[in-house]
């Protein structure tokens, strides 16, 4: 039983490691195209998180974009709302697996 849970695992992580690749490679795309000369040349996160910081206005400008070309649309709400709305439509955070590992993370 051991093995074959183990097995299952590593089907389970290499599904979601496939996943995470392929949203990051669209995500990465439409960042080509909405930042075409995006600086590349940060030495720490903390410069990256300091450059954009100071440049909220146009990054808001960017993720619209990005949304707009991913077919989203409508005003953001917070993390709550949407867990709350998730909820009253019988979605059990509990029953994805990748929200799943989430909470398996924070409560370590």
């Amino acid at each position: 039983m051991e093995k074959e849970t183990f097995e299952v695992f590593v089907e389970r992580l290499n599904r979601l490691e496939q996943a995470v690749a392929e949203v990051n490679l669209q995500l990465s795309s439409l960042i080509d195209v909405l930042v075409p000369n995006p600086l590349r040349d940060f030495k720490t996160g903390e410069e990256v998180m300091a450059y954009y910081g100071r440049n909220k206005k146009q990054n808001a400008q960017i993720v619209r974009k990005m949304f707009e070309k991913m077919g989203i649309s409508g005003e953001p709400i917070p993390a709550e709302e949407l867990q709350a709305r998730m909820t009253q439509q019988g979605i059990r955070a509990e029953d994805n697996e990748f929200s799943r590992a989430i909470i398996e993370e924070r409560e370590k």
